[in-house]
């Protein structure tokens, strides 16, 4: 009896203990451990944008490619607008027209566009600068290879030169370097306000497109979103194209603001909208493949880098 009643005393003492230590507030080491463990759970990294783990040589080849590809594939409506803005070239439809000054339009779009990609994204990473200003750093940028590329291409398509080669052996020789750089302030004040107005009309044209389908836009979205983008920039900048063209090709001298009045006083205000179609044609496009195919290649070239699929940047 006194060994079953020992039993009971020593259960019921050891089920005491156990509930004791259930209602016992947690130990010093416990709670020391909880608090350490806390942070580790809720400090996981938020997840980097693509564009944000982009090598320098990953923005230079997508833009390189980009470029080179919607600059090569639009060449012929920009043989158009060249011929339409200058005074005194007739257009003539043939085939062979339209491939005039393809080389320079190939050959130099890939370094302009690496530089461009390069200086607008390297912007971007600075947090503090618009959208705005990083598309205009870009264009200035890429202005040092964007002038003289339209020098020798536009003088190509007015058929001022037979074929780029003889056009930089003829510009060497009379106007040494300085003359691939004529127009310069006029290539700038039309391109360096057209991708401003263009990476910031796109920019918010993507923000609002993700605002009401609660999605990022696609490759067609973007496609279609960075038409509209240059078209709109094309019209507003007509003008400046226009006073760029026949400063380049010879057919005005001065500056830009006497060549804008001369044209005014002897052709007509409207004249300064000459070309506006097919600069819409050339530049819509322009915009939507550049800026298409330039993110399309981005992620490829980060999700291979990665090793990671690209739906998954």
């Amino acid at each position: 009896m006194r060994r079953g009643l020992f039993s009971l005393l020593v259960i019921a003492t050891g089920l005491g203990r156990v509930a004791a230590r259930a209602k016992a507030p947690p130990s010093v080491s416990s709670s020391r451990k909880a608090r350490w463990q806390e942070p580790t759970l809720s400090a996981a990294a938020p997840k980097k944008r693509w564009q944000e783990q982009m090598l320098f040589r990953e923005r230079m080849i997508a833009g390189s490619a980009a470029r080179g590809v919607a600059q090569t594939v639009l060449h012929p409506i920009d043989v158009a607008r060249t011929r339409l803005q200058a005074k005194g070239v007739a257009m003539s439809w043939t085939a062979r027209t339209f491939i005039k000054g393809i080389s320079p339009q190939f050959v130099l779009a890939l370094p302009a566009g690496a530089i461009q990609f390069a200086a607008y994204e390297a912007s971007k990473d600075l947090k503090c600068v618009p959208e705005i200003v990083c598309g205009a750093i870009g264009a200035l940028a890429a202005s040092v290879i964007r002038v003289p590329q339209e020098v020798l291409k536009q003088r190509v398509q007015a058929d001022i030169y037979p074929n780029a080669l003889q056009g930089a052996r003829t510009l060497l020789s009379t106007e040494g370097p300085k003359g691939f750089y004529k127009g310069y302030l006029a290539t700038i004040s039309r391109d360096v306000p057209w991708n401003a107005l263009t990476f910031a009309f796109m920019a918010q044209a993507k923000k609002l497109f993700t605002k009401f389908n609660g999605r990022s836009p696609g490759v067609e979205e973007n496609l279609m979103l960075g038409a509209l983008s240059g078209m709109t920039a094309a019209v507003i900048m007509t003008p400046i194209d226009v006073v760029k063209t026949r400063l380049m090709t010879g057919a005005a001298s001065g500056g830009i603001i006497e060549t804008l009045n001369a044209i005014v006083a002897d052709e007509g205000a409207l004249t300064l909208m000459k070309g506006v179609v097919p600069r819409c044609a050339f530049l819509a496009p322009m915009a939507a493949i550049t800026l298409a195919l330039y993110e399309s290649f981005a992620k490829q070239l980060v999700a291979k880098r990665l090793a990671v699929p690209v739906a998954d940047l």
